[in-house]
């Protein structure tokens, strides 16, 4: 697997293979473009430039969408063969958004994997979607937060897959980083990556 970054920013990965994980992803994200951005966010970011782990849950978040846009949306999701494992109640589906809940998407039948869905909420994730970065692989194209930004996000949840998670971001991306924006999300995050070889 080669990783590669274009002219225009995006970031290709080349011999990648592509995983019936990446294919649901891509499912969910193509029906949530029609609506509103979004990008995704923590442990999958790793996974999808190689790191060797299962998960069960994708986080992204996306833009405010107002009730009509987001009644919308679900009536796409739900005929492309979607679900809110939540609840069947769209109204309340809505209403959890808008006080900055998670609600999950799946596939008809199943419970994981399933996509973990929020309303940005503040600076980080305002950030992370500005600053969105296009990964481009075989046929499918996805939009993630900053590895700028992910690397002390996870060093911030801590857990050591998420450690592990940063380390592994760090040494793909270590060449190629903003080191100055690293430095300014480690303060904010207040965290350190020395202890795990992650100098800045």
């Amino acid at each position: 697997m080669r990783i590669a970054s274009a002219p225009d920013g995006t970031i290709h990965i080349d011999g990648k293979v592509v995983t019936a994980l990446d294919r649901f992803v891509a499912s969910v994200t193509e029906i949530i473009e029609r609506y509103t951005r979004y990008v995704i966010v923590s442990g999958y970011v790793a996974i999808l430039f190689g790191r060797a782990r299962g998960t069960e849950d994708i986080d992204l978040f996306v833009d405010y969408m107002d009730r009509d846009t987001f009644m919308s949306f679900s009536e796409d999701l739900l005929e492309q063969g979607f679900y809110f494992l939540n609840s069947d109640d769209i109204g309340e589906i809505y209403s959890m958004l808008c006080d900055r809940l998670a609600v999950r998407i799946a596939k008809a039948g199943r419970i994981i994997p399933n996509i973990e869905m929020t309303f940005k909420k503040d600076d980080f994730d305002r950030y992370a979607m500005s600053r969105a970065k296009r990964i481009q692989f075989d046929d499918i194209r996805f939009f993630v937060s900053p590895i700028e930004l992910q690397i002390p996000y996870k060093l911030y949840l801590g857990s050591d897959k998420d450690i592990e998670d940063a380390v592994y971001l760090w040494m793909l991306f270590r060449e190629t980083l903003d080191g100055d924006l690293l430095r300014m999300f480690m303060e904010r995050l207040q965290v350190r990556g020395e202890p795990y070889g992650i100098e800045v």
